[in-house]
């Protein structure tokens, strides 16, 4: 789905919500080397469905720069992890 870039870089590539256009910011994943190289992949949601875009900077070079007015963010899926742990149980002895 397209977003328009003036949303995504404003908002939600600054970790906020877009209250007006309707996105929620909800995880930002990267690695930001030192301000050389850097790449980071914004989750959002938008109409209870998550998108994402990557941010990269490479050599001072912004991939955003090249981008129109509009975004290309591929829908993702939200997948939730469930842990388990064992505990053992004791059976209380009768006195």
């Amino acid at each position: 789905m397209k977003f328009p870039k003036d949303v995504i870089l404003e908002s939600v590539a600054e970790g906020r919500d877009h209250e007006e256009y309707g996105l929620e910011f909800v995880q930002e994943l990267g690695n930001d080397d030192a301000g050389c190289c850097e790449m980071i992949v914004i989750i959002f949601k938008y109409k209870d469905k998550y998108y994402s875009v990557d941010i990269q900077r490479l050599n001072g070079i912004n991939n955003y720069d090249s981008w129109g007015d509009e975004v290309e963010c591929p829908e993702v899926v939200r997948r939730e992890v469930i842990h388990y742990y064992w505990e053992e149980v004791k059976e209380e002895q009768p006195v």
